[in-house]
């Protein structure tokens, strides 16, 4: 249990304080729940979309782009997310009018992707990103998506910031240099539209085997710890999180492709 709050203090940072400060870029996020079964079907689709992203990348509005099929199942939580990601809200509002037009001139497709997935539960996000550190991720990879979210009290933010530097950045960043991980990505929403103080960190790995050495690796380095230092970061922890909101998602990226 300890080892896990280690390890979870390593997918959390700057939290609610972050969310005033200018994003690194930000990330459009089309939340789906689609019926089990069909969500392979449903990332099928949804690749007519890649030669216009593709063009978008090219001509410096898209960033990256991917589409994600959770890997665990939760009883009424959405399955497929489709995302882009881009450098402002300029290039957002260009790059939502090319899909808008793209949508408008594809009326079949879109009629398929509706009748795959429950409207009624469709969620829209607008993710900034506030940290992040990335190797290059291969052609045509398919990487597991590794989530951490957790709600950080308010204005505890810049607490977590400095634990975040202090334990567990550098942990982070030796898994990127020695290939154990693509990289990882800290995420609070840029336009809320849920509860305040969410935070999340994303680690892409290539494969879910890799999740063995990400927690060997914050092993080793808590344990590194004198034991005065360990149990105060225990109790810090748990001082700037709000009880219970913690939560871990895994996902498989279908489509992931970056500029």
């Amino acid at each position: 249990m300890i080892n896990r709050l280690f390890a979870a203090i390593a997918l959390l940072s700057a939290g609610v304080a972050l969310s005033a400060q200018q994003p690194k870029s930000l990330i459009a996020v089309a939340s789906f729940k689609v019926s089990p079964g069909k969500e392979s079907a449903f990332v099928g689709k949804g690749k007519a979309f890649e030669p216009l992203l593709d063009k978008l990348i090219g001509s410096g509005v898209v960033l990256a782009y991917g589409m994600n099929v959770d890997m665990l199942h939760v009883p009424g939580k959405n399955n497929v997310e489709f995302w882009v990601e881009v450098p402002d809200y300029a290039a957002l509002g260009k790059e939502e009018k090319a899909l808008e037009e793209f949508e408008k001139a594809n009326p079949a497709l879109m009629g398929d992707l509706r009748t795959m997935s429950d409207l009624a539960m469709h969620h829209d996000l607008i993710i900034g990103v506030r940290e992040s550190n990335f190797a290059s991720v291969p052609a045509g990879s398919t990487p597991v998506d590794d989530f951490d979210v957790v709600r950080v009290k308010p204005g505890r933010g810049h607490e977590f910031r400095e634990l975040f530097h202090k334990y567990d950045k550098p942990v982070l960043d030796k898994l990127v240099a020695d290939g154990v991980i693509y990289g990882w990505e800290l995420d609070t929403e840029a336009v809320h539209t849920m509860e305040p103080g969410l935070v999340w960190v994303l680690v892409i790995m290539p494969d879910l085997g890799a999740k063995d050495k990400v927690t060997a690796a914050f092993g080793a380095a808590y344990k590194s710890l004198p034991e005065s230092e360990q149990n105060s970061f225990d109790k810090q922890y748990q001082e700037l999180i709000v009880p219970g909101s913690h939560r871990d998602e895994l996902a498989i990226s279908l489509v992931f492709k970056t500029k």
